[in-house]
Formats: structure tokens, C-alpha cells, sequence
């Protein structure tokens, strides 16, 4: 029997395009032999669809027709069957779902926000937890945890609105540790969004305003002049973590924009290219696969992820730049270069997920307990 696949994607982010691609991707490569895809869209509104047309890109070019012919549903749990069921007055069941599989991209969904909804419902889903991807979304916390444990990450100052507002003296003494040209970024968002260069002083308070606008929650840090990026995936299989080949981006541009992740980099003209298997050493490869593993391991991650690094080339120093708990198109030509197909790195993360609910099912999650048996409302006023 075919397991029901809810794959969930779209929700109310900056990133909600990104999410429809690597969502239409995946779907087109998952294992049709071994289970029934149900695409389940969230709109930028937050309404719930499921249908046919949700698996083809022109759908989501004209959202009055695609609110035409999907429906719009409802996931919930009935009597431990998690249904999708339409949202009209007469709730009709649409599908049994056995398993959820989120690929969704950026903060109020990607961030724990989907996970949490996933666990009040339930239902088991493909994928890092709640404390995985808000650490993971989050670059702030990211770094404090990375740094905890030895980890490189560049030197940096974060702030909130509030600190900026009324101790903005005190912010920029703690700013003028730093080495300028800067970089200021929105704590919590990804794929470039909302990111600036500030070269001089004089820029700082108008690019601090501009970041506001996507975030309250601001990390400025060193921009390495002389650096390389890599990037590397890890994937948790039965046998243990394993990384996925190096790659290296090389660009011309000193910032890389929203837009570029549309490019293909195979295009002549574009300005942004990869490399790989990347052209680093044996030493080097070795630092960036085991730092991957650690990272991956530190923040208790599952199915797949990946770590962003830059390299400073003056200093020969390696620093972790940033987490992605669902990658932009699950970075699979990064496991195709070892051998892993899109399908198969698909099936592994989807077999983890139902491993998983075997191992949960032996768990305590709840106690039967009479702790209210002898409670009322008097007491409860009373209580210390």
C-alpha cells in the first residue's frame, strides 16, 4: 500500500516563491511507486489548498484560477487520522494523510512555525523539529550556540528595534569594534533578502533603518574581503551523517541579491557561478566536512541540511556563515555528485520520518494523572 505524502509549501514569507519551485521539484522527483504525493499550498494569506493543479508552476501565476479549480481544506486530526477535509460548511473528507513533508523556505513558516502546527496536529513530518529550524532560521541564536561550542563564525554585533532606539550611543560603540566594510542582515531571513554593504560609517543609521522594514531583530557583522564561499549538505541516513560534495560560489558581485537564486548558473552571463567538486585542498575539505557533521550534530537536525561557510583566503580561516534546515531545491546537485539521485536523497529523508513515528510510539508523551480530581476554582486562586 501507497503511503499519503502531504507536501506542504507557499505560507506567509518573503521566500514563498522559492518554496513553490523547490516544492514542484521535489514532487516531480519523489519515489511515485512508493507513495501518493498530495500537494497542500498555503497561500500568502494563509488559506489551505490541495489538488492536481498545484503540482504545475502556471497554477500560481494567477491565484483567482488556482482558488478556482483547487480546494481549499483544513488539516486535522480525527481520532488519530490526520485528514485534509474541505473548508465549506460541510466538512467533506478529502484525504487520509500519513505523513507530512514541509518544504517551505524563510521566517513564519520554515522558522518552527509549520513544525509546531505539525506537532499540535500530530501528524509526523519529514525533517528537522521545532528547536532545529527556529535555531537554524534564526542567524543570532545560530551563532550564539555555534560559538558556545568552538565553533568559528565571523565577528558580529545584533541588536533589536528597541535597543537601536532608545540606546543607539551604546549600539555603536559596540559597532565600532567591528571592521568596516559590514554587513547588516535580518536576523531571521535567508537567500539574501534585505541584506546591504555599508562601506562607511556615515551609512550605517539609514541601512539599519531599510533592514527594519523586514526584521526587528538585526545581526551586523565583518565583511571578509578576501573570501570564498563553500557550501556542504549533510543527510541523516540509517548508517549515520554523511556530507555531500563541496561546492565553491564564486561571484563578481560583493553582495548577492534575492534574484540570483533564479539564475541559472549556467548561463553564460551570469554572475554567479558554482564550482564543484570544489577546488580546495585535502586539509581544507576535510575542515569543512567535519565542521558540517559538527554543526549538523549540534543542533539536533534531521533529514537533510546545508551549511554555508566562508572562507578567508588572506587568513586561512574557515567560518560558518549560515544553516539551512530545507535547502533551496534540497541543494541536490550537491548529492547527485556522489552518487545520490534527487529521488533517492527524498526517499532516505522520508524513511527516516517514518522510522521515526515507530521510535515516538514507544515514548511517554502524556501521563494519566488525577492532579485535578480535588481542584476548584477557590483553590486554584490560592495557589502559590
Amino acid at each position: 500500500m501507497k503511503l499519503n505524502v502531504g507536501v506542504i509549501f507557499g505560507g506567509k514569507s518573503v521566500e514563498h516563491e522559492m518554496s513553490i519551485i523547490t516544492a514542484i521539484q521535489a514532487m516531480d522527483n519523489m519515489d511515485k511507486d512508493k507513495y501518493e504525493i498530495i500537494p497542500i499550498y498555503i497561500t500568502k494569506d494563509l488559506e489551505w489548498y490541495t489538488g492536481g493543479c498545484l503540482r504545475f508552476i502556471d497554477t500560481f501565476k494567477d491565484i483567482d484560477l488556482l482558488k478556482r479549480y483547487a480546494k481549499k481544506v483544513n488539516l486535522v486530526n480525527k481520532d488519530g487520522r490526520f485528514i485534509l477535509q474541505s473548508a465549506k460548511f460541510i466538512k467533506k473528507e478529502l484525504y487520509e494523510l500519513h505523513l507530512a513533508f514541509p518544504i517551505v523556505h524563510g521566517a513564519n513558516i520554515e522558522d518552527g512555525t509549520i513544525q509546531g502546527y505539525l506537532n499540535l496536529v500530530g501528524i509526523p513530518y519529514v525533517g528537522s523539529n521545532i528547536y532545529s529550524s527556529v535555531v537554524g532560521q534564526d542567524k543570532v541564536f545560530m551563532k550564539q550556540v555555534l560559538t558556545a561550542s568552538d565553533i568559528e563564525v565571523v565577528k558580529y554585533v545584533w541588536f533589536g528595534e528597541r535597543f537601536y532606539r532608545n540606546k543607539k550611543e551604546e549600539l555603536f560603540k559596540q559597532i565600532d569594534n567591528l571592521k568596516y566594510p559590514l554587513v547588516v542582515k535580518p536576523s531571521n531571513l535567508g537567500s539574501s533578502i534585505g541584506i546591504e554593504l555599508v562601506k562607511r560609517k556615515e551609512e550605517l543609521d539609514s541601512t539599519i533603518e531599510r533592514t527594519f522594514k523586514y526584521c526587528n531583530k538585526i545581526i551586523i557583522e565583518e565583511f571578509i574581503e578576501d573570501s570564498i564561499e563553500y557550501n556542504c549538505s549533510v543527510l541523516l541516513t540509517k548508517n549515520g551523517n554523511i556530507t555531500s560534495e563541496i561546492e565553491e560560489i564564486t561571484t563578481n558581485k560583493e553582495i548577492r541579491e534575492y534574484g540570483d537564486k533564479f539564475i541559472r548558473d549556467d548561463d553564460d552571463d551570469s554572475s554567479i557561478k558554482r564550482v564543484f567538486p570544489a577546488k580546495v585542498s585535502e586539509k581544507l575539505r576535510k575542515e569543512i566536512e567535519l565542521t558540517s557533521l559538527a554543526v549538523f550534530k549540534m543542533l539536533n537536525m534531521k533529514g537533510t541540511a546545508r551549511i554555508d561557510f566562508i572562507y578567508d583566503t588572506k587568513n586561512k580561516k574557515l567560518y560558518v556563515n549560515e544553516v539551512n534546515t530545507i535547502p533551496y531545491c534540497f541543494s541536490h546537485h550537491l548529492w547527485d555528485a556522489v552518487n545520490i539521485s534527487y529521488r533517492e536523497l527524498l526517499n532516505i529523508m522520508m524513511k527516516e520520518a517514518i522510522d521515526s513515528v515507530v521510535k515516538l510510539e514507544g515514548m511517554t508523551l502524556t501521563l494519566n494523572s488525577d492532579g485535578l480530581k480535588d481542584m476548584n476554582n477557590k483553590t486554584i486562586k490560592e495557589m502559590r
